[in-house]
């Protein structure tokens, strides 16, 4: 019962790396949004979606170095609320962050917390991404589109959410590991 209650129970410096990763990250959407803007002549055939990817990252990143109940929530949440603020999505971009932290966190809700490999990391990129489109396919009308369009959407939603956040994220949150910085956030079995 101890295990549990150690799981569930924050420690300071954990509620401190949340708030300050998720703000870096919070500038980086900020970034990517400048960046996507480029992509934006593909989003009439739906590959400006392989770029997304990197919107989930606030999810799987805060929730493999922390590994808390409520980090990917939290996270993609905090990020995507300053991302708000600092872009042209306004309070909008919440709703996303939201729905985006809240397909990582029960991914990871689903391993009870004790899967944080590669794979799991894939699994919750993924599930953040279909939870994603899924409000894009509604707030966006894309019903309105043909409907060959959808699955070209899906398949670059899927993979930019699998590569940016599933893969690119576990390297740099193992390499964050490497430098010995998250030793004070990790048990020794998660340092391995």
């Amino acid at each position: 019962m101890a295990g549990k209650n150690s799981l569930f129970s924050w420690k300071l410096n954990e509620i401190v790396v949340l708030v300050v990763l998720s703000i870096a990250i919070g500038v980086l959407f900020w970034a990517w949004t400048l960046v996507s803007a480029l992509a934006k002549p593909l989003s009439a055939i739906g590959l400006d979606y392989l770029l997304a990817g990197v919107w989930f990252v606030g999810g799987t990143l805060t929730a493999f170095l922390i590994r808390r109940p409520g980090a990917a929530l939290g996270g993609e949440l905090i990020a995507a609320i300053l991302e708000g603020f600092i872009t042209q999505w306004g309070i909008t971009a919440a709703i996303w962050g939201l729905v985006q932290g809240l397909g990582v966190e029960l991914v990871f809700a689903a391993t009870g917390y004790k899967k944080w490999n590669r794979w799991t990391m894939i699994l919750a990129a993924l599930v953040s991404s279909l939870f994603s489109y899924t409000l894009d396919f509604f707030y966006s009308q894309y019903w309105t589109l043909q409907a060959w369009v959808w699955p070209i959407q899906i398949v670059s939603v899927s993979v930019g959410g699998i590569f940016w956040a599933g893969i690119v994220a576990y390297a740099i949150g193992r390499g964050i590991i490497r430098t010995g910085v998250a030793s004070n956030l990790l048990s020794g079995d998660d340092l391995v």
